[in-house]
């Protein structure tokens, strides 16, 4: 997919109340200062090859500045993470209704390392977010530590098999990159 037709792209495939929610995000913070991870980032990474929805928004940031607006506007709650330890395990949480239905953003306190990140056009903005082998590399990782063993009472396979799944999509399109046959996938797309 060219890079000028992801804009039709992701018109037609991000659903009506996350594009809302995006365009909150784009109007209220300065994209220079957040960065996509999660489902988000993965939707980037791979939708040149899997159709993939986007759900819920994860945003990291540096500084509690950087999202001073959306505390502002939109209220939000903290929470310490079970899952994801960044450079705090506090996440803070707003959520965006539109349309009677509910758009959960996360947002991550973690220092930027640019290396890890990579920049993409997103419903027609330059978003910056976690490069393809920052999420390959998360998803796989996080498979040992979800398990049954590990987990104990906290255990959810649903989550365990988003990571296997993800990690798996990941390693496709790595595999085929490899074997240069990544070309057969986007012509069967």
């Amino acid at each position: 997919m060219k890079q000028l037709s992801h804009i039709n792209y992701d018109e037609s495939h991000i659903y009506e109340e996350q594009k809302a929610a995006f365009r909150h995000v784009f109007d209220l913070l300065d994209l220079d200062k957040i960065a996509f991870v999660g489902g988000v980032a993965d939707y980037l990474n791979l939708r040149d090859y899997y159709e993939m929805p986007v759900h819920d928004l994860d945003i990291i940031y540096e500084e509690e500045s950087d999202i001073a607006p959306i505390i502002d506007t939109d209220g939000v709650k903290r929470h310490k993470s079970r899952f994801y330890k960044f450079n705090s395990d506090e996440v803070i949480v707003s959520e965006f209704f539109i349309n009677g239905k509910r758009v959960h953003m996360d947002y991550f306190r973690r220092i930027f390392y640019k290396m890890h990140l990579t920049q993409s056009t997103l419903l027609g903005k330059t978003v910056w977010h976690a490069s393809f082998l920052e999420m390959k590399g998360f998803h796989n990782n996080q498979i040992e530590f979800l398990t049954s063993e590990h987990m104990k009472e906290l255990y959810d396979w649903k989550r365990l098999y988003k990571h296997s799944k993800k990690a798996a999509l990941y390693n496709n399109v790595s595999f085929l990159e490899e074997k240069n046959m990544i070309h057969t996938l986007n012509a069967h797309q």
